[in-house]
């Protein structure tokens, strides 16, 4: 079994008397990808916030690597590389003055990022540019290369696809991609569900600073209501289903929502005389609007 990279025990933080973060519990394997959802002000920044010890807890227990985060910090933050959701940057600088100012505080030799560049598409001219004239799609580049460049244990992405173009995106994904094969654990917090979807193996769902979900995609698929329909052949009267609920039916097209276990329910559909049938299993969107919209109809 895999060694936890990172460790959030009954995690709590307030600002004032507002709540942010309630008892927060979740753990990031070692070399896996990790999704992390939730709207926005669900409490997903200050949790990053806390694994770098930007932040302390005012209740719990943090630790990355297995060390306790407000002992370690500064151990554990040369082995990580951290992306923010609003990158912030030298406006004077260039971005080879930046490359170089960032391998300074690392600590290492600094190296011409070759192979980065040529992987989003950027030019020695381009980092000669100060970055304060820099688009958006540039400096997002930047900061995903100056989180990726040292080869870090761990990598920590806050809407890292945010101003990339769908080109630079697929660059990105592959970037992602080839760090997971090297044995780099990758925490990943979105607002993109299909790109979480296409890369994460595990998934917590935030909502009001509580975690509501915390699963495999597969096992949060599982545990999903699903929708079936279908079409008749012939009408059948008093048509029932396991762990099935008829919604609606007109002539020979029949509507049901499918709760739990289907293998019983699919032997049963085999004996029907079916024309034809839809069974779409929910994609990442129907599970996060599915424990969001929970929250608001309490």
């Amino acid at each position: 079994m895999s060694a936890n990279v990172i460790q959030i025990e009954q995690v709590t933080k307030y600002f004032g008397r507002f709540k942010a973060v309630s008892s927060v519990n979740f753990s990031v394997s070692e070399g896996e990808i990790f999704g992390f959802l939730g709207p926005n002000g669900a409490g997903k920044t200050t949790c990053i916030k806390m694994m770098l010890d930007l932040l302390r807890p005012d209740a719990g227990k943090v630790s990355v690597f297995g060390k306790e985060v407000r002992k370690h910090s500064v151990e554990i933050r040369n082995s990580t590389g951290f992306l923010s959701g609003n990158f912030t940057h030298f406006d004077n600088m260039t971005g080879i003055e930046f490359f170089k100012f960032v391998s300074s505080q690392r600590k290492i030799s600094y190296v011409f990022p070759k192979q980065l560049c040529e992987l989003f598409q950027l030019s020695f001219i381009d980092l000669n540019k100060k970055m304060k004239s820099m688009s958006r799609g540039m400096l997002q580049k930047v900061g995903i290369m100056q989180a990726v460049f040292h080869n870090p244990a761990l990598l920590i992405l806050d809407e890292p696809t945010s101003g990339l173009d769908p080109i630079m995106q697929d660059a990105f994904y592959s970037l992602i991609k080839e760090l997971h094969k090297k044995g780099t654990s990758i925490f990943f917090s979105s607002h993109n569900l299909s790109e979480v979807e296409m890369n994460c193996h595990h998934i917590a769902v935030i909502r009001d600073g509580m975690i509501v979900a915390n699963e495999t995609l597969e096992n949060l698929k599982k545990k999903m209501n699903r929708k079936l329909s279908f079409k008749l052949k012939k009408h059948l009267p008093g048509l029932t289903l396991t762990n099935a609920e008829l919604i609606s039916t007109d002539g020979l097209n029949y509507e049901f929502l499918i709760r739990g276990d289907v293998e019983s329910m699919l032997k049963e559909l085999n004996e029907l005389p079916i024309h034809d049938f839809s069974f779409p299993e929910p994609g990442l969107d129907d599970i996060f609007m599915n424990y969001y919209n929970s929250g608001l109809n309490k």
